[in-house]
């Protein structure tokens, strides 16, 4: 259960740091992004088939205990979150203290992996046929995914813009799962 002051029980730049263990420059915030596109078609998945979706999706061999203990803490976080009563859910991206080039990298990224860990987990349920409101919020997600450094100057206005990015895709993800679920639940 979600509280309204439950946070991620994870640190940014320590994740950081780990992905780095994979050998691989990876952004937790891409991890978290492919980590809630899975979560947001409701597929229910075993924890090894979490690991093994990361390590296919960074291309490595294998993960230290550590790092699978983070990607797995930060699983059930994002289940916790997106189904919560308050549907209370963030996105994992470094404080607003970073420059703004490196959270629209970081926004840019949780993009990239949400629509691949959405496009993997959705081929699996069994009525994967969306509506034009998710069809729209995936063509959003594909365009934020693909915002440029230009968008990294240091002002109020991008300041707002970003912001806004943010709020949107955290409302776009609970409306896409919500339809998911009753998909889900419907097929069942």
């Amino acid at each position: 259960m979600s509280t309204q002051d439950e946070k991620m029980p994870l640190d940014f730049d320590e994740c950081c740091n780990q992905m780095l263990e994979f050998g691989y420059e990876v952004s937790p915030s891409e991890i978290h992004g492919l980590l809630s596109g899975v979560v947001c078609t409701g597929l229910k998945i075993r924890p090894d088939s979490i690991i093994n979706l990361v390590i296919k999706h960074v291309d490595v061999e294998s993960c230290s205990e550590r790092n699978r203990d983070t990607i797995l803490t930060m699983y059930a976080f994002i289940e916790r979150e997106m189904f919560s009563a308050d549907s209370r859910y963030t996105l994992f991206l470094p404080d607003d203290e970073l420059d703004m080039t490196q959270r629209v990298r970081s926004l840019a990224a949780w993009c990239q992996g949400y629509l691949v860990g959405f496009g993997t987990a959705s081929s699996q349920v069994k009525n994967n046929k969306f509506s034009a409101e998710t069809e729209e919020a995936l063509k959003d997600i594909v365009n934020i995914s693909n915002l440029s450094d230009e968008f990294g100057d240091e002002d109020e206005v991008n300041e707002v813009a970003y912001t806004e990015l943010v709020e949107y895709l955290k409302v776009a993800v609970l409306l896409m799962s919500g339809e998911m679920l009753a998909t889900t639940a419907k097929d069942s």
